[in-house]
């Protein structure tokens, strides 16, 4: 089928009702469909439209959920979903996954995993559907492992990342090592409490490494700065010694490595990061990663006082982030295989 055949509906986060963090993925996931060809429209449930002659592809998670487009008769069996999965979802408040890496890893064990079931659920039914997110790991997560291992061929697990940079950007991307007036710039979200947001992670990795850092540049949810818009957030970044990277708790278990990762590094800069997951994509002498807390604050400030050690990791990951782990890249062959499909 060719590109002309098809219609991308991206659905929901416009900020039309309210803000939701899956704003920014959803701006840029526009920006790559619109760069490679297709035709895309980003709306709320209420402007979806009928296309005679073309088949829709619909890219949605929560507003509305692949339930509401089946049950409210909007999908039909030309249709193709692509369901985002995630930890949580619409079915999944007041959830609270442990304020240790025990109590977090067995709540994983035992989670209904809401998301994955909505797909699974919407197979079973007939829809053809397809889920896609950041690439994590799956075996010894209960309901996690059954259902990807029955859909594997089905899921597509992505570099989560970048949303700040378009495709020239990327191409052309260098290590920034001058000129770098702060000692530590991170722009990112504080949020939550133990056993739900990052606070764990705040507490334990970034809050030691900001308290012994006077000269810090700092933005997003929970700073003094508050959210920034994307020019501010790369001018941010690119005034850092060390960008430092975090993940939430859940995150390093499930071996999810998010935006912040593939935005330092896309920006020039450089940070250690908190997860082990960053090995489903780069070898351990491509990256510098500590899941351990005083190890990661050494690690950090070895590197922010040594900027020219970075610049052989920043280049390792560079050159595959324009090859290989891209949004741009990821998207091109999700919809090659679906279309195909």
């Amino acid at each position: 089928m060719n590109k002309d055949k098809v219609v991308i509906y991206l659905l929901g986060y416009t900020l039309k009702h309210s803000y939701n963090s899956c704003y920014w993925p959803w701006l840029r996931f526009k920006a790559v469909f619109d760069h490679l060809g297709y035709e895309c429209y980003w709306v709320e449930k209420e402007d979806i439209k009928e296309h005679p002659g073309k088949r829709r592809i619909f890219i949605t998670w929560c507003e509305p959920d692949t339930s509401i487009l089946i049950n409210d008769g909007i999908y039909n069996s030309e249709d193709i979903i692509l369901h985002k999965l995630v930890l949580f979802g619409n079915y999944d408040s007041n959830q609270n996954w442990g304020t240790t890496v025990e109590e977090t890893t067995d709540y994983l064990k035992n989670f209904r995993w809401s998301q994955h079931k909505l797909l699974e659920d919407a197979y079973d039914a007939g829809a053809n559907i397809y889920g896609f997110g950041a690439k994590t790991e799956h075996i010894g997560f209960g309901e996690k492992e059954r259902i990807v291992e029955k859909l594997k061929d089905r899921i597509f697990g992505i570099p989560w990342g970048s949303s700040l940079y378009s495709w020239d950007e990327i191409q052309n991307c260098q290590p920034i090592i001058k000129d770098l007036t702060h000692d530590i710039a991170w722009v990112g979200s504080i949020w939550g409490k133990p056993g739900r947001g990052n606070m764990d992670s705040y507490e334990s990795f970034l809050k030691p490494l900001f308290d012994s850092t006077p000269n810090l540049n700092l933005a997003g949810e929970g700073t003094q700065k508050g959210i920034v818009d994307n020019d501010t957030h790369k001018t941010i970044l690119k005034s850092g010694k060390l960008c430092p990277i975090i993940n939430a708790p859940v995150w390093r278990i499930e071996q999810g490595v998010m935006d912040r990762f593939w935005t330092v590094f896309t920006t020039g800069r450089f940070g250690v990061v908190d997860t082990k997951g960053v090995y489903k994509f780069f070898n351990e002498d491509e990256v510098i990663c500590s899941e351990n807390p005083e190890e990661y604050l050494d690690l950090s400030k070895y590197y922010m006082k040594n900027v020219d050690k970075q610049i052989p990791y920043i280049q390792k990951i560079q050159k595959r982030i324009k090859e290989e782990y891209n949004w741009y890249t990821s998207w091109k062959n999700i919809l090659n295989q679906v279309i195909k499909d």
